[in-house]
Parts: C-alpha cells; sequence; structure tokens
C-alpha cells in the first residue's frame, strides 16, 4: 500500500504544479479556477503525506519536478485534464475498495470524491471555453 500512497502524492505534486501553469497561462475567466484546483491537488498531496506518516512514522520525500509544462491550447489542455482527473477519480476509489485498513479506505474514498469534483470543475471550464 505504500507504493499507491506514494504514487498518489507523486501525482497530486505533478497536478497541483500542472495546474499553476495552467493558472498563470489561462484565460482570464479560468484563472481563479486553475488556482483553485492546484491548492485542492496541494492540500490531497499534504493529506496523503499525512497518511503516510501515520502508516511509516517516516516523512515522505518527493521527487523534485523539472521541466517546463507546455500548453499548447486551451480547450485539448482541459479535454487532456478532465481525462487525467476522471481517471485519478477511479484509481482513487479502486485503491479504497482494495485496502483492508478502514481509515486509509475513507482517506481514498474521499480524495476520489474530490477528484471527481475537480473533473467536473474542469468540465465547466471546457464547455465555456468552447463558447468563445
Amino acid at each position: 500500500e505504500l507504493g499507491v500512497i506514494e504514487g498518489f502524492i507523486e501525482v497530486e505534486l505533478a497536478d497541483r504544479r500542472t495546474y499553476q501553469a495552467f493558472a498563470r497561462r489561462a484565460p482570464a475567466f479560468a484563472r481563479g479556477t486553475m488556482r483553485d484546483l492546484a491548492n485542492a491537488s496541494g492540500a490531497a498531496a499534504r493529506r496523503l503525506m499525512t497518511a503516510y506518516y501515520l502508516i511509516t512514522g517516516n516523512c515522505y520525500r518527493p521527487a523534485v519536478a523539472s521541466g517546463r509544462i507546455s500548453i499548447d491550447s486551451w480547450c485539448p489542455a482541459l479535454r487532456e485534464r478532465y481525462h487525467a482527473a476522471a481517471c485519478g477519480a477511479m484509481n482513487y476509489l479502486r485503491a479504497a475498495d482494495g485496502t483492508t485498513d478502514p481509515c486509509l479506505s475513507r482517506l481514498l474514498a474521499e480524495l476520489g470524491e474530490d477528484e471527481y469534483r475537480r473533473a467536473d470543475q474542469l468540465l465547466a471550464l471546457l464547455e465555456r471555453g468552447m463558447r468563445q
């Protein structure tokens, strides 16, 4: 289960970084939502790192991310992020069902539902972006 938690932490931190990049390049109507999504991914990573500490007694040391995040076109980028969020939600819920630890199961289920809400926010931005 530690490998699963570590993977989720790294994904959330990568998502945070991606949403921060999106916030810098997004149309004005979407910047606030992108910042909110970045903050939500950061909060999810912190919750997972706390779970990691509770299980192991050690602080998790995330990988150092580097490289530039490119966003070529707004709607295709949102489409890609929507699919990533929906898949991430499904992965959280699958992991919640697969663990025997009731506290970890609850945390993963909550994070899965949060990820579905982020997917909904991305879908709303995509709908608005396609109207413009």
